[in-house]
């Protein structure tokens, strides 16, 4: 499965941010603060590239803001225009479009189309060799950039390595496996006879006991919050029990891919950050295509380091 389709199917469940619901009306906090500064220092009209835009946080940011930019949302997942966004699009004059379908590496852009470009963790998951000579393409001359990376050592990464560490494969396997054997009994039976069908009631006990151990308090540590989320969306099972099996296995079959997205996204987050010699040869990659970089730093917020920035212009020519 390409990567970009784990990315459409988190963006369509409406999410604003790779946060998900931590961010539900764009970016806030640190991230939303160094949004702001930046802005500060652009031009007040032209066009704004938002490299990776997944499903146009930025956007809602700047309309907010009462600014005159055009905007371009660039991703190689299927976006849309989040909830926030499209309000303020009512009463504003922007010029917003999406590109979907295509990445940093090759954006079908004019040269020198472009008067400022941003990315708020986007500009890692291509690329970067080739996308830096392509920024470079796009940007007019002296235009700003401004993006945020991962970093290797981030509360970001960090989390993203705890998710991936309490998903237990085999017991997701387990519960589905115990869903699709009631599901396939209450063909076999009627509804109120599936208590007393051996197999059904055998595969209801399995997931009580998944249930206990993940949906009540922990007698000692931590809870697994991936696990208690996957529970969670398990036992909806039952509020579709009743419907046809069409729909049943539909659902069976959503939730493995939700988890399979789930697991694919971390794994990928986690493989794009960059320690320290990967920035610094990101870096060097700016300057020889000839751009600019004026701020190369970490971005702290109050739990500790969150990202890489890396900013500065293209070169007068």
């Amino acid at each position: 499965m390409k990567e970009q389709e784990h990315w459409t199917a988190f963006w369509k469940q409406g999410h604003t941010t790779t946060f998900g619901d931590f961010f539900k009306e764009g970016y806030r906090g640190a991230i939303g603060q160094w949004l702001v500064d930046q802005q500060d220092q652009w031009p007040k009209t032209g066009v704004l590239l938002d490299i990776g835009c997944g499903n146009c946080a930025l956007l809602t940011g700047l309309l907010a803001s009462n600014s005159r930019l055009d905007y371009i949302g660039l991703d190689p997942a299927e976006i849309s225009v989040n909830e926030q966004a499209r309000k303020f699009l009512v009463n504003c004059r922007n010029e917003v479009s999406l590109v979907t379908g295509k990445g940093a590496e090759e954006t079908g852009l004019g040269n020198e189309a472009v008067g400022i470009a941003v990315s708020v963790f986007g500009f890692e998951y291509s690329d970067t060799a080739v996308s830096v000579k392509e920024l470079a393409r796009v940007l007019k001359p002296r235009a700003p950039f401004a993006f945020l990376l991962h970093h290797s050592d981030s509360v970001v990464t960090r989390m993203s390595g705890r998710a991936l560490a309490e998903y237990k494969d085999e017991e997701v396997k387990m519960v589905l496996g115990a869903l699709s054997t009631i599901s396939e009994r209450a063909e076999h039976v009627a509804l109120a006879e599936l208590k007393n069908d051996e197999k059904a009631e055998a595969a209801r006990m399995r997931l009580n006991d998944f249930a206990s151990r993940y949906l009540g308090q922990p007698t000692s540590g931590e809870p697994n919050v991936t696990m208690f989320e996957f529970m969670t969306s398990a036992l909806r099972f039952f509020q579709v029990v009743k419907q046809p099996l069409e729909e049943r296995l539909a659902f069976i079959s959503d939730l493995q891919m939700e988890y399979d997205h789930y697991c694919a996204r971390f794994q990928q987050m986690i493989s794009v950050a960059r320690d320290e010699t990967s920035i610094q040869q990101l870096s060097e990659h700016f300057v020889k295509a000839g751009l600019e970089v004026e701020v190369l730093q970490v971005l702290m917020d109050e739990r500790g380091l969150l990202a890489w920035e890396i900013s500065g212009k293209k070169q007068a020519g």
